[in-house]
């Protein structure tokens, strides 16, 4: 009997190019749909998938990405339209009549929240959810690894470790491990359905326990300055970040501060859906220093650094507040955070009794 063919959104991405390269080991046919065609589509293509280049939001891509498809992989980028993405994929699903579907969701989704995006994420799950006749797992990831490891210069080069954690808690996944628990539930289906997931990584960690990780990976001593939201602002956009998803970043960022990732982290997901422990941290940052290079002291890189961060630091602050769109709301007590919100706590089977100071660094 041969394989369904498994279409895979955002095949370019951090979660999507593992996902498609495991499955196309697997033997699965694949449909891998790119913003754009460029190397990692072109590693896509060696391996033997079928590239689709195209919007999330355009209707005619989606259904040219759909043609044959019987299982899917949806995820969207931190980008305005999420919620239009969300509608434009569930249509062209119905119309196909997907039989197993896995979604990339938030930790944090709530109807609620500060963020437009997590907003409409929370809307997206629950288009999605009433699919007819198909099964729906849920991917409920937090806060990734991978958010880390571009201040790996900077911990190599100065010593120190800028990030905006305050004294929160967190246990990063890989994408890696992530990407394991999508292909292992789409080439399996059977038993998933109606399922969310949380996969973590293998420890809770606190930021001082993250720069000495990197430290020890690097080879000096690595210090974890907490970096403030305005700094914050202004490097996300030195690195090329729309206004839009910096708006939703540092939203993020006051979750992590808050503690909204710790709650019930770690947990089993990666060793129960794909038979292997998950990748600890150490690890995980081998990976990203071994391919980084900037990752080792020189001179020339501390240079480059200085003057980037110079120019980065002179340019206007990104208009954030725009991009919060609470208009939306008709009193502002309606907005909440994850982290505070009695309704989001009860759904993720929070005990009553946990509180905010538990869950972030003491002492």
């Amino acid at each position: 009997m041969n394989n369904p063919r498994i279409l895979v959104l955002s095949a370019a991405g951090k979660t999507g190019l593992p996902t498609a390269i495991q499955l196309l080991g697997d033997g699965f046919p694949v449909t891998a749909f790119v913003r754009q065609e460029d190397k990692r589509s072109e590693l896509l293509k060696s391996r033997g998938a079928d590239i689709i280049a195209g919007s999330v939001t355009d209707m005619a891509d989606m259904r040219r990405a759909m043609e044959g498809a019987r299982r899917a992989y949806f995820c969207a980028p931190l980008e305005e339209g999420y919620l239009t993405a969300g509608a434009v994929f569930t249509a062209a699903a119905a119309e196909q009549g997907l039989e197993s579907l896995v979604v990339m969701s938030q930790w944090l989704s709530h109807p609620s929240h500060p963020t437009v995006h997590t907003r409409e994420c929370w809307l997206t799950d629950r288009m999605l959810a009433l699919l007819p006749g198909t099964g729906v797992t849920t991917i409920n990831v937090g806060f990734f690894a991978d958010n880390d490891m571009a201040q790996l210069p900077f911990a190599a080069q100065f010593g120190i470790l800028p990030l905006p954690y305050g004294t929160g808690l967190n246990a990063p996944p890989s994408n890696e491990d992530i990407a394991r628990v999508i292909a292992a539930v789409l080439a399996r289906p059977e038993g998933h359905s109606g399922q969310t997931y949380r996969p973590t990584g293998s420890t809770l960690l606190s930021p001082p326990d993250i720069a000495a990780i990197v430290g020890k990976v690097l080879g000096r001593s690595v210090r974890y300055v907490d970096a403030p939201a305005w700094m914050v602002a202004r490097v996300l956009k030195g690195a090329g970040y729309s206004e839009y998803a910096i708006t939703q970043i540092l939203q993020y960022a006051r979750e992590y501060q808050q503690g909204a990732f710790a709650m019930n982290a770690p947990t089993d997901v990666v060793r129960k859906i794909t038979g292997r422990e998950p990748e600890n941290y150490e690890t995980i940052v081998r990976r990203y220093a071994a391919k980084t290079a900037d990752a080792k002291p020189s001179l020339g890189a501390a240079w480059r650094l200085i003057t980037r961060m110079a120019g980065t630091m002179l340019s206007p602050a990104p208009n954030t507040i725009r991009h919060l769109h609470s208009g939306d709301f008709s009193a502002q007590t309606h907005i909440t955070f994850s982290a505070d919100s009695s309704e989001w706590r009860q759904i993720h089977d929070f005990p009553a009794s946990t509180t905010r100071a538990s869950l972030v660094q003491t002492g």
